[in-house]
């Protein structure tokens, strides 16, 4: 129900973002409460806005409880989750279903991609918007998915959506992701979010997780059937992944996984799975930003000069 309900409340706002709708409803609450948004466009501006102070409503529940955000109330990861669930009914084999949810070495890429975003954010480029899902998701609608309903619905029962430059390939992106879904489950959200990484980088101090009991533990692997995150619940399980959705818990014939106040860090993997030479990487992609940034529009003010 959570889900539904914040999915729905996402859709309202985008539907009532116009001036004949808007009546001081609080259209930007999810851009708000994006602690990403707000990090990045501090470091860039080095001005903390009072509006992104919402974004604590998401950091303290991370630092208690982990990734809450991405399972239950992101409506990207809704969307993604939804589609996963749709499109993963195909794997009717149950070793099939454990095999895609365990932890693979391309999920680290997103942590590769926040690192590089932070390099461009201290280099003074925001560049944020191209993956955050909010982001990423207001404007596929904004630019895709209401426009093709103005096609077919008249504009005057609703409001006339104007046609973009290069919606195509916004819609295609949006295709391409929600697609993915069909080889890895979650695609978008364990291989390219950034938000996920930042907010899986504050999970690793979380106080509440989920920890298995290796004296109950039968090695059956069930706990992988419908692990939404990919965060090896079975064996030491990797907090920056795990989206608490508590299926582990339902899935686990043995009791032996429950939800816990610290339970002890040995049965853990504490940190993100980074190694050093990706974390270059990340930060020569994030300099790379910042010099496309600064170049660009140099020619322009060469011809003015002259």
């Amino acid at each position: 129900m959570a889900q539904v309900f914040f999915f729905a409340l996402f859709l309202f706002f985008v539907f009532v973002t116009d001036l004949r709708y808007l009546k001081g409803y609080p259209v930007s609450l999810f851009l708000d409460m994006d602690p990403l948004v707000a990090f990045a466009t501090a470091i860039t501006t080095h001005t903390v806005y009072m509006g992104l102070l919402w974004c604590l409503v998401l950091i303290i529940p991370t630092l208690l409880f982990g990734r809450i955000f991405c399972n239950w109330v992101c409506p990207y990861g809704i969307l993604h989750h939804f589609t996963g669930w749709l499109l993963g009914k195909r794997r009717a084999d149950e070793r099939e279903r454990i095999e895609a949810n365990r932890y693979k070495k391309l999920y680290s890429l997103k942590y590769v991609i926040l690192i590089a975003m932070i390099a461009a954010a201290i280099g003074g480029t925001l560049q944020i918007g191209w993956l955050d899902p909010i982001c990423l998701f207001h404007r596929s609608m904004s630019t895709v998915i209401l426009p093709m309903i103005n096609l077919f619905i008249p504009s005057s029962i609703y409001v006339r959506q104007y046609f973009h430059v290069g919606a195509w390939l916004i819609g295609f992106i949006l295709l391409f992701l929600v697609g993915m879904n069909v080889l890895i489950p979650r695609f978008f959200c364990r291989v390219l979010c950034p938000l996920g990484a930042f907010l899986g980088t504050l999970s690793t101090v979380s106080l509440w997780r989920i920890d298995r009991d290796p004296h109950k533990c039968v090695d059956c692997d069930l706990c992988l059937k419908n692990c939404e995150g990919a965060s090896d619940p079975h064996t030491q399980l990797r907090k920056s992944e795990c989206f608490v959705c508590f299926n582990c818990i339902e899935d686990c014939p043995e009791d032996a996984i429950s939800f816990k106040f610290l339970p002890p860090l040995q049965r853990e993997v504490t940190a993100p799975a980074v190694p050093g030479r990706r974390a270059f990487l990340g930060t020569l992609l994030g300099l790379g930003f910042y010099a496309f940034a600064r170049t660009s529009g140099a020619s322009d003010r060469n011809y003015d000069k002259k």
